[in-house]
């Protein structure tokens, strides 16, 4: 048709209201075309923020719009997924979406939301092992020494973790009840807490993602006994990981990735994913998750779902069994 021919169709579609669908298609077309929300359901200056932070320049660049990062921590994360969900579909607020969603679903059956229903994967961003690591004060310099202490000793160990229902908590349930012995959990509102007690000898032994644990490690204050991924952390090379000390197969970490609220549309979907597999062979963020152990995970929404359901299948059945379950 001809642009002649057209524009009286247009005045008089403006005029009788009847061309509402066209604004939104345009707008569609053009995402993004306004800076975009990504919240960080955490606190400023963990794990879950440094990645945040560190993937959205590139994105940002990648998408041709800001994209501001903003922490809306609370209640294991679900204050800022909460706030996702009931976002508006359109691709402008996204969530910086980890395990303990896909936990969080067996463990607060009650919520507002659905962590998993509620929200659309868009991609993965990395994965990271955990560490199991021990105070100075503790008698037991290695993982054995340590499962021997408290096979000696029951009742006596004490481990911190980030949180009852993290996934640091329920890797070390899986890992004590595999080798045997007896270990009370103290939960801390995240790792930071925990590290530092741990370095002052108030708890023997913590688990914790490899990022936040590294200065403690590297200044001396605390002893890296083991790692949970299936290789050894890079950043870590001296470590071994629970596969090497018995527990055949054995593979764990905290993961994150972003989601949108349900309903946006796959060609947005399709976009943001592309922006976030762009980041992630940045020569400058490839360095960075080296250097803290991080492992890139480009992908697809579709593997990135899967990897959502197989937490969930692995993790359900954990806190059921720990009775972890919240009215």
């Amino acid at each position: 048709m001809k642009i002649a021919t057209l524009a009286p169709r247009l005045a008089l579609c403006g005029l009788l209201g009847l061309c509402a669908a066209a604004p939104a298609l345009a707008a569609d077309d053009a995402f993004p075309s306004r800076p975009i929300h990504l919240i960080v359901p955490f606190s400023a200056g963990g794990q879950f923020d440094f990645l945040a932070r560190l993937v959205a320049k590139p994105m940002s660049k990648n998408l041709g719009q800001s994209i501001i990062v903003e922490n809306v921590g609370g209640a294991g994360g679900n204050v800022g997924g909460a706030k996702v969900a009931a976002s508006k579909p359109d691709g402008y607020t996204l969530l910086e979406y980890g395990g303990n969603f896909a936990i969080a679903k067996y463990l607060s059956p009650g919520l507002s939301y659905d962590p998993v229903a509620d929200l659309e994967p868009v991609g993965a961003i990395s994965i990271a092992p955990h560490v199991i690591l021990a105070s100075k004060s503790l008698p037991a310099k290695t993982f054995k020494d340590m499962v021997a202490y408290a096979k000696a000793n029951p009742g006596k160990l004490s481990y911190g973790s980030p949180g009852v229902g993290t996934s640091m908590h329920l890797t070390f349930e899986e890992v004590r009840k595999h080798f045997g012995f007896q270990a009370t959990q103290i939960p801390y509102r995240g790792g930071s807490n925990m590290l530092n007690d741990l370095a002052g000898g108030q708890i023997g032994v913590g688990i914790v993602a490899v990022a936040p644990a590294l200065p403690f490690i590297q200044s001396g204050k605390i002893r890296a006994m083991a790692v949970t991924g299936k290789e050894r952390a890079p950043s870590l090379p001296d470590v071994p990981t629970i596969s090497e000390l018995g527990y055949q197969g054995f593979d764990s970490g905290s993961w994150a990735g972003i989601a949108v609220p349900k309903g946006t549309p796959q060609k947005i979907v399709d976009r943001l994913n592309q922006a976030i597999n762009a980041a992630l062979h940045d020569p400058e963020v490839l360095q960075r998750f080296h250097e803290l152990s991080f492992q890139a995970l480009p992908g697809t929404p579709e593997q990135f779902h899967k990897m959502i359901d197989e937490e969930a299948q692995r993790y359900g059945p954990v806190v059921k069994a720990l009775h972890l379950v919240q009215k």
